[in-house]
């Protein structure tokens, strides 16, 4: 699935792409998925420019102007191609278009779970949202200090953007083993792990823009240190640990602290 750092490269590369150009025409090819009529898309969207392409969470937003956006959620298997308009029919498992001159946006999913919809705005801030403070942080730590700590760090309802591959990194980075209860963590350790987060999300930033710096679909993550298939020891010498933890496929070491 593609996660924070995954979204804001590929919104840069689109944009390079589709920047200011007219929308031509729009096509619902699954309308299970696609949270809006094709006549009400039409309608509104259809003849305005593309004046940019933001990110919310794990959400891309299409903004036309005059509070005209399209948010497209990829999910766990939705992939983004740009290409001329007489391959489209080509794309197999199609959920969406948008056309622009010579160039068609299709977005298809061969699970089926990828979404087109109008953006609800939510009250959790974005993971690179001024919004996320330290203090934020920390009150809402200690409000869910029941919680295991990858649980509350992957859950959309209090930061946005961090997916399991990430969440894995960010912990790893502040040595919490993602067995901790995140009320157990000393508050000098959860400011650390604040600040893992927006230092990991960057970093990775940086390294996909290094790699595939054309990608615009898929996941780049060759350069993970510990939620990484082809390396079974960090670069500290630890073994990687693989098991599932609050319901997912978790990687991690011992040297990471268990706060219980």
């Amino acid at each position: 699935m593609p996660e924070l750092p995954d979204l804001e490269v590929f919104k840069v590369n689109i944009f390079k792409r589709l920047t200011s150009k007219q929308l031509a025409g729009i096509e619902v090819f699954n309308p299970a998925k696609v949270l809006a009529t094709k006549e009400f898309l039409i309608n509104n969207f259809v003849g305005k420019n593309l004046l940019s392409i933001d990110r919310l969470g794990k959400e891309l937003l299409f903004n036309f102007g005059d509070n005209r956006v399209i948010a497209a959620h990829l999910m766990l298997s939705g992939k983004i191609s740009i290409v001329s308009e007489d391959t489209v029919n080509a794309i197999k498992f199609k959920i969406f278009s948008m056309s622009f001159e010579q160039e068609t946006i299709v977005f298809s999913d061969m699970g089926g779970l990828c979404t087109i919809k109008l953006p609800v705005p939510g009250k959790a801030p974005d993971a690179f949202a001024d919004t996320l403070t330290l203090e934020y942080f920390l009150d809402i730590a200690r409000k869910k200090s029941r919680s295991n700590v990858k649980a509350f760090l992957i859950d959309q309802s209090i930061v946005k953007g961090i997916g399991n591959a990430y969440v894995d990194e960010i912990l790893w980075a502040a040595r919490i083993s993602p067995l901790s209860l995140i009320g157990k963590i000393p508050e000098d350790k959860l400011a650390i792990l604040y600040q893992s987060i927006g230092t990991v999300l960057s970093d990775a930033i940086a390294s996909i823009k290094r790699i595939s710096p054309d990608i615009i679909s898929g996941e780049e993550r060759s350069f993970l240190k510990v939620h990484n298939k082809a390396i079974k020891e960090t670069e500290t010498g630890y073994p990687i640990i693989v098991e599932k933890i609050a319901s997912k496929i978790t990687y991690h070491t011992k040297e990471q602290v268990v706060y219980s």
